[in-house]
């Protein structure tokens, strides 16, 4: 009986030593990853961190004002009530030359469009004269946010 018991208790402790065994192996492998990491290796990893960021702003074109993203504002436009509608035609081509896209035109209600634009369109709507105001219509960039709360 007393064989049978211990042999139940070696079949156990295998099993039962895995576990702690390929911890502690992992951790003599992070041990060892870590001092080597951080002397040698650490140039390479630190120059190739520095380097992505690095490549992100080139890609903004450099037209966008600072603060200003390419991303893109989903907006409605409305004109005041008597602009002519050429002044409408006007600001939906300068939208679009600005990469703007325009998804909807309101003539009934109100006067104006609804659009997909980057911040640069947007900036030009809110100044622009005949513009009564510009609504965010879905998501819009803090930059945008921020044009479209100065009124």
């Amino acid at each position: 009986m007393s064989s049978h018991h211990s042999h139940g208790h070696s079949h156990h402790k295998p099993t039962n030593s895995t576990t702690p065994g390929q911890n502690s192996l992992s951790n003599a492998l992070s041990a060892s990853v870590l001092p080597v990491g951080t002397a040698t290796p650490g140039a390479p990893v630190a120059h190739s961190l520095a380097s992505a960021p690095g490549k992100a702003p080139s890609t903004i074109p450099s037209t966008v004002p600072s603060g200003a993203s390419a991303s893109s504002n989903k907006v409605i436009v409305v004109f005041k009530a008597e602009t002519p509608a050429e002044e409408i035609e006007a600001a939906v081509k300068d939208c679009e030359s600005k990469g703007g896209k325009i998804t909807h035109r309101y003539n009934a209600a109100l006067l104006g469009f609804s659009a997909e634009m980057p911040d640069t369109a947007v900036q030009t709507l809110t100044v622009h004269p005949h513009v009564d105001y510009v609504e965010p219509d879905g998501p819009v960039s803090i930059y945008a946010k921020n044009l479209l709360t100065k009124k």
